[in-house]
C-alpha cells in the first residue's frame, strides 16, 4: 500500500518561513525555500548538497538549517 502524500497546510508554510525548524526534511525544506518538494530533493542528489539521512535505506531525507543557508550563499541559484 503506498504512503499517504504528506503535504503542509499554509499555515505550517508560513510559519517555517519566519522561523524555520533546524533540522528540515524535505517538504520543510520546500516551503522554507519556497519551491516543489521534487526541486529539494533532485538537490538532495547534487554534489557537496548537505544531505542527511538515517540508518535505514528508506529513512526520510533531511537537512539542517544552518547547513542549507551555507549551501546556498556558496551555490547562489535558489537564494530568496
Amino acid at each position: 500500500m503506498a504512503r499517504k502524500a504528506k503535504q503542509l497546510t499554509e499555515q505550517e508554510i508560513a510559519s517555517i518561513q519566519i522561523n524555520p525548524p533546524y533540522l528540515l526534511n524535505t517538504f520543510q525544506a520546500a516551503a522554507f525555500l519556497g519551491k516543489s518538494v521534487r526541486t529539494i530533493r533532485e538537490m538532495f542528489h547534487e554534489d557537496g548538497f548537505p544531505i542527511k539521512r538515517g540508518s535505514s535505506p528508506n529513512s526520510e531525507m533531511y537537512v539542517l538549517r544552518d547547513d542549507l543557508l551555507t549551501y546556498m550563499d556558496g551555490n547562489g541559484s535558489l537564494v530568496k
